[in-house]
């Protein structure tokens, strides 16, 4: 009897894009990053950037991440919107191991590891982008998650530089700009998520911000934002339950308060329509 592939008949749980990896997506748009980054460096040429597909190495619901070989440069960025995250430089750790994993075998040298011969690999660099309105440090460093005794010492670090520059004339500071608009909006009374997005899109059209991408991809640049905002709401609903059960049946009704009609509700979670409704049945029993 031939057995049944398992794994191909589970839902597909691959995470969705954000918009800060849509933006980045490109070649073009990732030479116009690494140009804000490395300002110096006036040899570059488009055809020097590699895109890096990241590995979700942990748990989360959405990327936010994105990543870029530059000739014997490797560069990775994370995004954090609201607040930022103590543990970056430790989950940056992973994701660099993961792909050091891949450059070894890919370059055939797994074997060479055991040899005189020293592998050579691209230097990394880290960066996190926040949108955030609380101050934060210029840098974050794996060293603070180790005991206060072995950090001056530490056998490892990882530096994590923070950027914030809101310098609308890139595509960086062009995209910070627009997501701290938004976030303004957003909190302002009277507004819709909806109205947050569609006046912080003509308003960055009037100021000349990301303007080539909010032309051809504002559309996908609203829905995308609104997920991320309603996730964001889910996940404050979901902490009241406290556990992974509980989280997953309180962002369920998290959606179904939003007004979420139930078959967009199980395409988001990865569940069946049924489940769906049995999850708010059994909320609205309680």
């Amino acid at each position: 009897m031939e057995k049944t592939d398992t794994a191909s008949t589970r839902p597909n749980r691959k995470y969705k894009d954000s918009v800060f990896t849509v933006l980045f997506n490109s070649k073009e748009n990732l030479f116009g990053l690494y140009k804000v980054l490395h300002p110096e460096d006036k040899e570059v040429t488009i055809n020097d950037i590699e895109k890096i597909e990241l590995e979700n190495v942990l748990l989360i619901r959405r990327y936010n991440d994105a990543a870029m070989r530059v000739r014997d440069k490797l560069l990775i960025l994370a995004e954090q919107q609201s607040t930022i995250n103590p543990n970056m430089p430790v989950r940056l750790l992973l994701y660099i191991a993961e792909e050091y994993e891949k450059i070894i075998k890919k370059n055939g040298y797994t074997k060479t590891l055991y040899s005189k011969k020293l592998i050579t690999l691209p230097a990394p660099e880290f960066y996190v982008i926040y949108t955030g309105s609380s101050e934060c440090s210029n840098y974050m460093h794996l060293t603070d998650a180790f005991p206060k005794e072995y950090r001056d010492n530490a056998f490892i670090n990882l530096d994590v530089k923070v950027i914030t520059d809101e310098d609308k004339n890139n595509i960086l500071g062009g995209y910070i700009t627009f997501v701290k608009k938004a976030e303004e909006l957003k909190h302002t009374p009277g507004y819709t998520f909806t109205d947050a997005l569609k006046e912080t899109v003509q308003w960055c059209k009037q100021e000349n911000i990301l303007a080539g991408f909010i032309k051809e991809r504002s559309e996908e640049l609203m829905s995308l934002m609104l997920e991320e905002w309603n996730m964001e709401d889910a996940l404050k609903y979901s902490k009241e339950e406290g556990i992974e059960e509980g989280t997953k049946n309180g962002m369920v009704y998290a959606y179904y308060e939003m007004n979420l009609d139930t078959n967009e509700i199980a395409k988001k979670m990865q569940l069946t329509e049924k489940e769906v409704l049995e999850i708010i049945r059994n909320k609205n029993i309680q």
